[in-house]
């Protein structure tokens, strides 16, 4: 068990106790809304295995945004499909997610919710797995959101925020 996997783990055990202590944890990914994409790319690959990093190409363009981020898996280029304005941190996330699933999985970590640096975890996939039968998908999923296409992170507007804060109050 590595030492990540331990951090969560023991935050899953108690979270009220261990939430101050997680959140300083080398556990959490941080990404701030002003963070360049290909800087994010970067983040989740201290988290990789060696054999497992994200190779990924920056190209100027023309365009509003003035780059693409293409990644790159065995010798085929594929480019993380931002709109022409402008990339965004959201669909840089997405596209890691995609680029890396199914070994592993991304999970946002939801007490994060609400600033404008949000929280992530990377794990083996099996390791989530493992984590919900361990303390239930509910529990888990409470804490750590899994990532999908239809994920709604640093985009959310402050009414969805609130609505959500104000929902997980509830639960």
């Amino acid at each position: 068990m590595s030492q990540i996997d331990e951090k969560i783990e023991l935050f899953l055990k108690n979270p009220l106790v261990e939430e101050e202590s997680f959140w300083d944890s080398e556990a959490l990914i941080w990404v701030d809304w002003r963070d360049f994409d290909d800087s994010i790319v970067e983040y989740f690959n201290e988290y990789l295995l060696e054999e497992d990093k994200i190779k990924f190409e920056l190209v100027e363009n023309n365009k509003p945004r003035g780059v693409d981020i293409f990644l790159i898996k065995d010798e085929v280029k594929k480019a993380i499909p931002y709109g022409e304005e402008r990339t965004d941190r959201d669909t840089t996330l997405k596209a890691i997610q995609g680029f890396i699933a199914p070994k592993y999985q991304i999970r946002w970590y939801m007490d994060s919710l609400g600033g404008d640096t949000l929280a992530f975890c990377v794990l083996p996939t099996e390791k989530w797995l493992q984590l919900e039968k361990e303390y239930g998908e509910e529990k888990v999923t409470y804490y750590f959101a899994p990532l999908s296409q239809d994920s709604v992170m640093f985009e959310l507007d402050m009414d969805e925020v609130f609505d959500l804060l104000e929902k997980r109050k509830r639960l």
